[in-house]
């Protein structure tokens, strides 16, 4: 490797990293994380039989997940998978784009992915998709060495690492008839040729994910796919198009349409010198939006669905930079780095938001001897107020903790105020003294009014941990029933405004039905 290329790829590596890793501790669970955790935490034969068995969904990052959670554990076991899995499909993405589309290119392409929204977002979120990003690009890398070279024995090896896609993410298949399509296609060797090479390697990608026809089934019956149902919705009313092409790019519509220019100028550029290339990165494009536009399932499409997509994407628009710049080299530099600061500037805009959270500061003021009662609050993201005890668990901040809200998705719980009383009477019925603490999220003017209403109460502290962050701690240890009375005292100080702090009325109901009274 060349002095220029390493220059790039270090900075690509540590530029991503500098950009994703504070979030790691920053940002709050999702509640696709605490999914991850309720089954990552089980044994891998329950991991087979529940996520791939009944849920169809692919177990592998689960399997990883197991391991880290496991050591070194903590909100690090659970993030830096994610983390090291998207650092690792820069180094993939650059070899990529020298071989698709020249030195300049190659240098350009991965700072631009580096600092790219959609990446940056899933670099540390614990979910499959920076393990199926650098999982993907691997195929694609393993296709194009097989098609150059002609050999049966890497067409094997392709076929098998595609079928192995299908246990990384259950939209594999799409994916990986890119994959394998773009070595096909780049090629440009005869079809008759290519068919007499591959095939082996078709048959080993079937062979291997042969049982996905079984999670596949199940799918269809979750997701309730068919031509009865109707097109994936989008969560800002968008059109799939519209929400694939805000998920990719930084700088909101303005910056979607320069990006998306740029991009569309790389690929007549290239449709020009390198036909075959082209087709293949506008296929990388046009395939994945189409079919999440065309297929009918009763759910959502979010923006992280052509997250493998995102490196051709911005592999185009280092060749649009390239190829306005002509000869005029400091123009491509100029160009690329207006994007990355486009890129740059959001992602410090998100940074310093959930910094502004206080989560660390939350962590830090919270006893790790504490009684940890579930969390709540007003929803003012994505990121539920009900997981932030979860969070704290993760960080050993608790000896004990009450789940009166037990389960991940608590819209989709059976019997979740049942199973609540019952964690109630088990920690009354358990005995001992403790302090508690009490987790509250929501508007600031929230925050203020209960730090008000509990200033006056002899058993309970009240701090911000952040202007919409609040923690309650008991002044002295106490009895488990004296905790389950301050909870109460602690919820009805938050006051129940709308319906969306239905949960914490849930709480009030579940606590004071096993103290005695009525909810």
């Amino acid at each position: 490797m060349n002095a220029r290329r390493l220059a790039a790829l270090a900075l690509a590596l540590s530029g991503g990293a500098a950009l994703a890793l504070p979030a790691l501790w920053w940002e709050p669970l999702h509640l696709d994380e605490a999914i991850t955790i309720s089954y990552a935490e089980r044994s891998y034969a329950s991991i087979i039989r529940d996520v791939f068995v009944e849920r169809g969904g692919a177990p592998l990052h689960f399997f990883v997940e197991h391991l880290t959670l496991a050591a070194p554990g903590g909100i690090e076991g659970l993030r830096l998978p994610s983390l090291v899995f998207f650092l690792l499909s820069l180094v993939l993405a650059a070899r990529l784009a020298r071989e698709l589309a020249g030195a300049q290119a190659g240098l350009l392409s991965p700072i631009l992915l580096a600092v790219a929204p959609l990446g940056l977002s899933l670099a540390t979120f614990a979910r499959m998709y920076s393990l199926f990003v650098a999982a993907v690009l691997g195929v694609t890398l393993l296709a194009l060495r097989a098609a150059r070279t002609g050999e049966r024995r890497n067409w094997i090896l392709t076929g098998a690492a595609a079928g192995v896609l299908v246990y990384v993410h259950p939209i594999a298949p799409l994916y990986a008839a890119l994959a394998a399509g773009t070595g096909l296609i780049v090629s440009g060797r005869r079809p008759r040729a290519l068919l007499h090479e591959a095939w082996p390697g078709a048959a080993v990608a079937v062979a291997v994910a042969a049982p996905y026809a079984y999670a596949l089934a199940v799918l269809r019956s979750r997701y309730d796919v068919g031509l009865e149902s109707g097109r994936l919705r989008t969560t800002a009313g968008r059109s799939v198009p519209e929400e694939a092409l805000h998920a990719l790019t930084p700088g909101g519509t303005i910056g979607a349409l320069l990006l998306l220019a740029l991009a569309l100028v790389g690929l007549a550029s290239l449709a020009h010198r390198r036909p075959r290339v082209g087709v293949a990165l506008g296929l990388w494009l046009a395939v994945p939006v189409l079919f999440f536009a065309l297929v009918p399932a009763s759910t959502r499409f979010f923006g992280r669905y052509v997250a493998p997509a995102e490196p051709a994407f911005y592999l185009l628009v280092a060749v649009g930079c390239v190829a306005i710049a002509g000869r005029r080299r400091f123009v491509a530099v100029a160009l690329a780095a207006g994007v990355v600061a486009l890129s740059v500037s959001q992602r410090v805009d998100r940074l310093t938001a959930i910094h502004d959270l206080g989560l660390r500061d939350l962590v830090s003021a919270v006893d790790a001897d504490a009684v940890l009662f579930s969390s709540t609050g007003t929803p003012v993201s994505d990121r539920p107020p009900e997981l932030l005890d979860d969070y704290l668990e993760l960080e050993g901040r608790a000896s004990r903790q009450v789940e009166e809200l037990p389960g991940i998705d608590l819209r989709f719980e059976p019997r979740l105020r049942e199973h609540g009383r019952a964690n109630v009477a088990a920690f009354l019925a358990g005995g001992g003294s403790g302090r508690g603490a009490w987790v509250f999220r929501g508007p600031e003017r929230r925050v203020t009014r209960a730090v008000r209403r509990l200033a006056d109460d002899r058993d309970l502290a009240a701090e911000r941990a952040s202007p919409t962050l609040l923690l309650v701690r008991s002044r002295a240890p106490a009895a488990p029933a004296a905790l389950v009375e301050q909870g109460i005292r602690a919820r009805t100080a938050w006051t129940l405004d709308s319906p969306a702090d239905r949960w914490t009325a849930l709480l009030l109901a579940i606590d004071r039905a096993q103290r005695g009274s009525s909810p």
